[in-house]
């Protein structure tokens, strides 16, 4: 007949209402979060799941950031390029107007300052800032663009927003691609005649055009306004080309704005579709089953509660209970 002493029987009954203890405890803190996982080892496969979701979740909510930025810059350029649009419009109407030689000086000379006024219009619309960034700068946000006289003192590099992973888009306009044109002018006959042979890296076709030539839409409308003073329709005439040249070269930076809107917009939605995947695959791995977690903590208490009799019977024991 084997002895069991009583600190073998103490130590058993630490151990079973030690365990039933744990697993209760366990089960309590489960119901009051309602989760499944509250620790790695819960499960472990289902918390580096849950590790990458949280991942995703933290870059889908920089990238929101990012798309509502780039959608509020874009938002305000095309409101200025719409703007400038306008001014381009009228200065046109009214270049149109007295392209004909039908009205005098004193008419063409009030008109003029009317094109003074639309060009000093068109200088604070290219040095509009959102904030204290300058929008035609380039990376050059914290430079004014263009001086009194129209000089471009940006840079031609883009602005580029990441709105989705590996996604990005530029979001800004540099002043010199909006309010600068080039234009290759065609060589005359004689001036063909006199051009030097062409390099083996130049190519034949590289004596037919001169280098491009710059003009602006502040030079146009320079330009346009000198030629009312001098009573000059002839020059008027020339400038209507370039006129319709500036117009349509902002609408269609204005259609490009919109496309890049449009991509922004896209983006955002896909990361909120996105982000509602990732938290009903979150809740799958580690929300609870209630029913089933309440159910398996009135079966631990009721363990429990049996190892508390079952180990008060056993305590309560004397020598006197040995002995019979």
């Amino acid at each position: 007949m084997s002895r069991v002493s009583e600190n073998s029987s103490i130590h058993a009954i630490n151990y079973a209402v030690g365990k039933t203890k744990s697993k209760v405890e366990d089960l309590q803190m489960k119901g009051s979060t309602l989760k499944r996982v509250s620790k790695p080892s819960d499960d472990p496969v289902g918390n580096v799941e849950l590790l990458a979701i949280r991942s995703q979740n933290i870059d889908a909510g920089q990238y929101l950031r990012n798309t509502n930025f780039a959608n509020t810059q874009l938002a305000y350029t095309e409101t200025v390029l719409e703007e400038l649009t306008d001014i381009l419009t009228k200065a046109k109407e009214l270049a149109v107007g007295q392209a004909s030689s039908i009205y005098g000086p004193e008419i063409r000379e009030g008109v003029a300052k009317e094109i003074h006024q639309l060009r000093n219009q068109a200088l604070s619309l290219a040095n509009k800032r959102m904030g204290n960034r300058y929008i035609f700068s380039g990376q050059k946000i914290l430079t004014r663009p263009f001086d009194q006289h129209g000089n471009y003192h940006g840079d031609r590099n883009k602005i580029q927003v990441e709105i989705n992973k590996d996604v990005f888009i530029p979001i800004n306009i540099t002043g010199e691609e909006l309010f600068f044109s080039k234009e290759k002018k065609q060589l005359s006959k004689q001036d063909l005649e006199m051009a030097p042979l062409p390099s083996l890296d130049r190519g034949l076709a590289s004596i037919s055009e001169e280098p491009e030539t710059t003009s602006s839409i502040f030079s146009e409308l320079y330009a346009l306004e000198n030629a009312l003073l001098t009573d000059n329709p002839e020059v008027i005439q020339g400038l209507l080309e370039k006129l319709d040249s500036s117009i349509d070269r902002v609408v269609a930076f204005r259609t490009r704005i919109g496309a890049l809107s449009n991509t922004a917009t896209n983006a955002e939605s896909n990361i909120e579709k996105t982000k509602l995947l990732n938290e009903a695959h979150k809740s799958k791995i580690e929300d609870a089953d209630v029913a089933e977690l309440f159910s398996a903590l009135q079966k631990e208490q009721n363990v429990l509660k049996a190892t508390y009799q079952a180990s008060s019977n056993l305590m309560n024991t004397n020598l006197m209970d040995f002995l019979r």
